[in-house]
C-alpha cells in the first residue's frame, strides 16, 4: 500500500495512458507521471489515490527515453511546471505519431473492447507549432495574460512565448495587456479569434463580475480588429469593430464569430476537410446505390462538416440536414448556407436543435431520421446515450465520428460495434504539444 503522505519515488515509464500521463510501477502498484514519457527513468512527486494506483508528476529525470526533449528545447514555463499551456511540453514533435496512435489503440482495446483485427491501421496527419486559431487565456487581478497554472484559476505568467499560439498574437501581446490596463484589477477569460493568416484577430474578453461594472473611460480595442467586453452574465459592457470573420479554406469560406466553436488548428483544415471528403466516398458503396442520399451534420456549428457534405450532395442530387443548437453557431451556420447556396450548392435544412431532441423527433417533427450518411462531431464528453439510442434506431449505413477523446470515443464504438464495423482511422493532430488528438472514424453498417 502506497504512503497516506506525498511521497518521492524513482519511476521507469512503460508506456503512454489516456489522459497524456506516463504509465509506471512502484512498490508493485501503479504510478502514473504527468511530464514523463516512454523510455524515461524519473524521480516523481506522488501521492497516493488509492491503494493499486498513485498519481503525480515528473521532478527531474534521470535517464531520458527516445521521447523526451533535450532539456534546452523545453519552454521554461512548462519545464518549471507553471504554465499549463500544453501538457506534452517535453516530448519530442517528431514522436507525436506514435505516443498520440498508442493512446488512441490503448483506449479502443481497453474501453472500446475492440481487438486489434478489429481496427485498421491508423493514419496519423502531423502539425506544425503556433497553430491556434482559437485560444482561450486568462486575466489576474495583478494584469498578468497567458495560461492557468496546472490543476488551478491562477494565471501562470505574462504570455511572452509559445509553441502553440501562433507568432502573430505573441506580437499583439504586450499591446492588449497594455490597453486592458485600463480594466484594473478585473479578472476575466479572453477568447481569441484569427483568420489562417493572423492578420486579423478578435477578442472577446468576459470579466469575471456580474452585471453593473462600468467600462472605465478612455478603454478602446486596442490592437484588436475587434473586440467585445462581457460581464459574467453575458451582458455586452462594450463593443468595437467586427465579432465575426471570414476563415479561407481549400473547400470553401466559412463565417465565424469569436463566440462560436470552429476547428482551432490552421495548418489542418483542409486535411480535415479532404479526410471527411474521403469518407463520404463509401456511402455508395455502404448504401448500396450511388443515387441520391441523405446526410445529416448532428453538432454542425458553423457548417465546418457539413460544406462536404454539401459538395457530395451537389453530384448526388443528396439533401443534407445540419443540427445544432448553441445560438451563436446557429447563427454563423444560417450565413454560411445562405452563402454555399448562393455559390450553387444545394439548401442545407437548418435544425436549431439538441442531437437527442433531433433524433427523438422532438427538435424536427416533420423531418425524417432516415439518412444514408451521419456525421457526428460531439463536444468531448462524446455522444450521450440517448444520441447512441437515436443512432442505432435509425441504423444509417455510414457513419462519421469525429471525437477529441479516445476514452469517450472507445466508449461510444463499444456500444455502435455491434451494429458497425469500423473502417478507416485517422488521427488529426490538431493541438500539438499536447495529449489530445482529433479522431475520425469512418463506421460501416455491418449486413
Amino acid at each position: 500500500m502506497p504512503p497516506r503522505e506525498p511521497f518521492v519515488r524513482d519511476v521507469t515509464i512503460e508506456r503512454i495512458v489516456p489522459g497524456g500521463e506516463g504509465l509506471g510501477h512502484v512498490d508493485g502498484i501503479v504510478a502514473l507521471v504527468r511530464g514523463a514519457y516512454p523510455g524515461d527513468r524519473v524521480t516523481a512527486s506522488l501521492h497516493a489515490e488509492s491503494p493499486r494506483l498513485c498519481r503525480g508528476r515528473a521532478v527531474e529525470v534521470l535517464a531520458a527515453g527516445p521521447h523526451a526533449r533535450p532539456p534546452g528545447e523545453v519552454c521554461p514555463l512548462a519545464a518549471d511546471g507553471s504554465c499549463g499551456g500544453c501538457d506534452w511540453p517535453g516530448a519530442r514533435a517528431g514522436s507525436a505519431g506514435a505516443l498520440k496512435t498508442e493512446l488512441v489503440l490503448d483506449a479502443l482495446r481497453r474501453i472500446g473492447g475492440l481487438a486489434a483485427s478489429d481496427v485498421p491501421p491508423p493514419t496519423f496527419v502531423p502539425s506544425p507549432p503556433n497553430y491556434r486559431l482559437r485560444n482561450r487565456l486568462h486575466r489576474g487581478a495583478d494584469g498578468r495574460l497567458g495560461f492557468f497554472a496546472p490543476r488551478s484559476n491562477r494565471v501562470a505568467a505574462d504570455l511572452a512565448s509559445c509553441q502553440i499560439v501562433s507568432e502573430s498574437l505573441l506580437e499583439r501581446l504586450p499591446a492588449i495587456r497594455d490597453s486592458f490596463r485600463r480594466l484594473g484589477s478585473a479578472e476575466g477569460e479572453l477568447a481569441t479569434l484569427e483568420d489562417r493568416s493572423g492578420s486579423l484577430l478578435l477578442g472577446e474578453l468576459r470579466l469575471s463580475a456580474p452585471a453593473g461594472r462600468s467600462v472605465p473611460s478612455g478603454f478602446s480595442r486596442g490592437p484588436f480588429d475587434g473586440l467585445r467586453l462581457l460581464d459574467l452574465d453575458g451582458r455586452a459592457l462594450f463593443e468595437d469593430g467586427p465579432s465575426s470573420l471570414d476563415l479561407e479554406t481549400a473547400l470553401g469560406t466559412f463565417r465565424v464569430s469569436v463566440s462560436s466553436f470552429f476547428q482551432g488548428n490552421r495548418f489542418l483544415l483542409d486535411a480535415f476537410l479532404d479526410e471527411i471528403r474521403f469518407a463520404l466516398g463509401a456511402v455508395p458503396r455502404a448504401s448500396g446505390t450511388a443515387g441520391p442520399f441523405r446526410a445529416l451534420d448532428l453538432y454542425a456549428g458553423v457548417g465546418f462538416l457539413t460544406l462536404p457534405l454539401l459538395e457530395a450532395a451537389a453530384v448526388r442530387d443528396g439533401v443534407v440536414v445540419a443540427v445544432e443548437v448553441d445560438a451563436s453557431s446557429s447563427n454563423d451556420l444560417s450565413a454560411n448556407l445562405r452563402r454555399w447556396s448562393g455559390g450553387g450548392l444545394p439548401e442545407a435544412r437548418l435544425v436549431v436543435s439538441t442531437a437527442e431532441a433531433f433524433l427523438a423527433g422532438r427538435g424536427d417533427p416533420d423531418g425524417s431520421v432516415d439518412f444514408d450518411v451521419v456525421v457526428a462531431d460531439p463536444p468531448r464528453a462524446g455522444l450521450s446515450p440517448a444520441v447512441r439510442r437515436g443512432l442505432l434506431r435509425s441504423r444509417p449505413p455510414v457513419l462519421v465520428m469525429v471525437s477529441c477523446d479516445p476514452p469517450t470515443l472507445g466508449r461510444d464504438l463499444a456500444a455502435l460495434r455491434g451494429s458497425y464495423r469500423l473502417d478507416r482511422l485517422t488521427l488529426l493532430d490538431l493541438f500539438p504539444g499536447t495529449h489530445h488528438v482529433e479522431a475520425v472514424a469512418l463506421l460501416v453498417a455491418r449486413t
